[in-house]
């Protein structure tokens, strides 16, 4: 499980951001989590665990690769 606190990596928009991670909770197996900085004024987006190497990173380089840049 990632730890709250951790930077990583996303995708949106075909541009690579970065936010550091926050409320992890368990889950059906895996967990769930949210970013900083990803979310509009409705609230944080959720994001299931699943998501670590297809739109979120441990690395700018890794999500760079994913991108083609």
């Amino acid at each position: 499980m990632i730890e709250e606190g951790t930077v990583v990596y996303y995708l949106d928009e075909d541009a690579v951001h970065s936010g550091r991670v926050i409320d992890v909770t368990p889950e059906n197996g895996g967990f769930t989590f949210s970013i900083d900085s990803y979310g509009a004024c409705e609230g944080l987006y959720v994001i299931a665990s699943g998501q670590i190497g297809k739109t979120v990173f441990y690395s700018e380089k890794e999500a760079e690769d994913r991108l083609g840049i």
